[in-house]
């Protein structure tokens, strides 16, 4: 009976004892719209970038250029379909970075056929991250 008791407070307990003091980190939410842009994050924070995707085409959205001691991949990218029901319909694929230290880096994001060496993106997505 403690145990089980212990078990529970614990799993109540746990984002209490786990979390981060001082932290406030921030998930910062990109999409199309913001090419180009210059983002500002703190160490800590998420960046999520969404971008319309067809991976039935063969074409996802790849890092092509980033500083990876800044700006750590999280995870490998998401891609959920556009509500139609049908098969092969384009969605979103959202990549996600952490950052990791401060510093600048160019964030180069590539829509290409992984198989396809030698072959330019057929679209890119472009930042500019400073991390304080």
């Amino acid at each position: 009976m403690f145990g089980r008791l212990q078990a529970t407070l614990f799993f109540i307990l746990s984002p209490v004892l786990f979390q981060e003091t001082g932290s406030s980190s921030t998930r910062v939410q990109l999409t199309m719209h913001d090419n180009g842009r210059h983002v500002t994050l703190h160490v800590g924070d998420i960046l999520a970038i969404g971008l319309e995707a067809n991976p039935s085409t063969g074409y996802t959205w790849k890092m092509v250029q980033q500083d990876p001691s800044l700006l750590g991949e999280q995870g490998t990218a998401q891609f959920k379909a556009a509500s139609t029901g049908l098969v092969g319909a384009p969605g979103i694929q959202t990549l996600i970075f952490k950052a990791l230290k401060a510093g600048e880096t160019t964030l180069t994001l590539g829509y290409l056929r992984s198989w396809e060496s030698g072959v330019p993106p057929i679209n890119t997505f472009q930042i500019t991250v400073t991390i304080q």
